[in-house]
């Protein structure tokens, strides 16, 4: 597929929705226990299931990014862990997404507990994974005119 874009233009134009949407889902089913108010748990399952959606969008994007992004040896090992927290954060939100959709979300209070726990570790590696993505855009210059792009590239520079 082509887009009429650069690949690297696109990660950031679709990271922020899942972002927001998974991390909503969390604070809506905290909500929904805190309130004893069930009907916000299906508002946070559409959360999660449209941010888990999303998420597979920006992995793919992302992945595809930084096939292209000119980047060093430094650069790279910030990237290859914000790829793994990136596909973390898939893998649990796909897996909370369809145990939720499979039960109807009809979950007692054990099942609702593991996969609270479940979105909330899907919540820290979002959060950090979030974090390294904006050290590679502000901190390193990756993908975009911002932070360190003005530099030249370093003798270590690779492509994949």
């Amino acid at each position: 597929m082509t887009w009429p874009f650069p690949m690297e233009s696109a990660h950031p134009l679709v990271v922020h929705f899942p972002i927001a949407l998974l991390v909503t889902a969390v604070g809506l089913d905290l909500l929904a226990l805190a309130m004893k108010r069930p009907a916000l748990h299906r508002v946070a399952l559409w959360n999660l299931v449209l941010g888990t959606l999303g998420a597979g969008l920006a992995v793919w994007t992302g992945l595809r990014a930084a096939e292209v992004a000119k980047h060093t040896f430094a650069i790279h090992q910030v990237m290859e862990l914000h790829q793994k927290l990136g596909i973390a954060t898939l893998i649990m939100g796909s897996v909370a997404a369809v145990w939720r959709l499979g039960t109807r979300d009809r979950l007692g209070l054990p099942s609702r507990a593991l996969v609270m726990l479940l979105m909330a570790a899907m919540a820290g590696t979002l959060a950090y994974g979030a974090h390294l993505g904006g050290r590679l855009v502000y901190e390193f210059g990756v993908g975009g005119a911002f932070g360190a792009a003005g530099r030249a590239v370093s003798p270590d520079h690779h492509e994949h």
